[in-house]
């Protein structure tokens, strides 16, 4: 049986770009940040059961355009894409992990790039506004599932 802690920390809230903190669990980052670890802490309560109590966020709204941040599964920040997954003990939030999923992506913020510049994300998605899709492609470095074959798993996009 796993117990979950209410959270007894505030969720982020706005600090200079880079910066990091705890929160607890059940808390949501602040808007522009990303979860970056998870781990127990005593400022949510005792550590102990199956799944870690804490996580530790990142501001990334100062990103400069074209740079990557690494940061634990969960959806980025308004015009960041995830350009490609890996693994980490880091972001597996569970204390007995199943290892079977990429669980860390490269997210790049694609905010203010010139036009002409051209980049692959994961996924098979539309364009973003402002972008064209060039092709559908195959892209090591986009393989979610850890055993996962290779496939169509990525859009080539270019600025307009």
């Amino acid at each position: 049986m796993f117990t979950f802690l209410m959270a007894v920390a505030a969720p982020a809230e706005a600090s200079p770009a880079g910066q990091s903190q705890t929160i607890c669990i059940n808390s949501a980052p602040a808007t522009g940040w990303m979860i970056t670890a998870y781990y127990d802490s005593y400022l949510c309560g005792t550590p102990g059961s199956g799944v870690y109590n804490a996580k530790q966020v990142t501001d990334v709204r100062d990103t400069p355009p074209g740079r990557a941040v690494s940061a634990c599964q969960m959806p980025p920040p308004s015009g960041f894409y995830a350009t490609s997954w890996s693994y980490t003990a880091s972001c597996e939030g569970s204390k007995t992990p199943d290892r079977l999923l990429n669980n860390l992506q490269s997210v790049t913020n694609l905010n203010g790039l010139s036009s002409g510049f051209t980049i692959v994300i994961c996924g098979i998605q539309n364009a973003p506004s402002g972008w064209e899709l060039l092709a559908i492609v195959a892209a090591y470095q986009c393989v979610y599932p850890r055993a996962g074959g290779l496939g169509q798993n990525a859009v080539s996009i270019r600025k307009r």
